[in-house]
């Protein structure tokens, strides 16, 4: 049986929390141990939260950790507590929706989320710790960085990347080799058709930076 551990909330933590039941429920021996959360009470929707996130070492070596701590609004920020964390890939569940399609030579990195219904083209390539979410589209040959976000719906057409941090918010598109850079964001709706710079939030279509 594998055991889970997610550090999070009850925002991101209980969508992954839903992904593990839906896995148990399509046949796989896997079950959600419990949160690590640093401002929760003593359980999140009747998990138990077993300790705060800096505590993950305590726990048995066969424990796998899933971690759902990234918010946009302080996204920099988590992600580099994240990494202060040293968790290793080998500790961490890459988890897969059975309701997911993924082709058979994508690549899918350590820790990752593959939310129900989203779509992995053949060649993509998907780094360390990143979410897809339900009904993304991740085009064919496209590249994504460790800890970029592609919210429901989303869509990233063919040869497009995403840089280290890049987040596609719900209902927007990528072009066909169009470039997202470090940190950059596409707000929801918002559709891409040439680069976007490090740090740049789009808005609307044709995309225009806002911030």
């Amino acid at each position: 049986m594998r055991q889970i551990v997610v550090l999070g909330g009850p925002g991101d933590g209980l969508v992954v929390a839903q992904v593990v039941a839906d896995l148990k429920k399509a046949g796989e021996a896997i079950e959600i141990m419990g949160f690590l959360n640093d401002g929760a009470d003593t359980e999140i929707c009747t998990y138990p939260v077993l300790s705060t996130t800096n505590q993950w070492h305590t726990l048995a070596d066969d424990v796998e950790f899933h971690i759902a701590l990234l918010s946009h609004h302080s996204y920099q920020r988590r992600i580099e507590y994240v990494e202060s964390l040293d968790i290793p890939d080998t500790r961490l569940a890459t988890l897969i929706h059975p309701f997911a399609q993924v082709a058979d030579n994508a690549i899918i990195g350590a820790g990752c989320l593959i939310a129900p219904f989203a779509t992995i083209q053949p060649s993509a390539v998907i780094g360390r710790r990143c979410s897809i979410r339900a009904s993304a589209v991740v085009g064919h040959d496209v590249k994504i960085g460790d800890y970029s976000y592609v919210g429901p719906n989303a869509t990233l057409c063919g040869h497009a990347s995403m840089d280290f941090g890049a987040y596609a918010a719900p209902n927007s598109v990528l072009r066909d080799k169009t470039h997202m850079g470090r940190y950059a964001t596409l707000a929801a709706g918002t559709v891409a058709f040439k680069n976007v710079p490090d740090y740049a939030t789009m808005l609307g279509n044709p995309a225009r930076r806002v911030k």
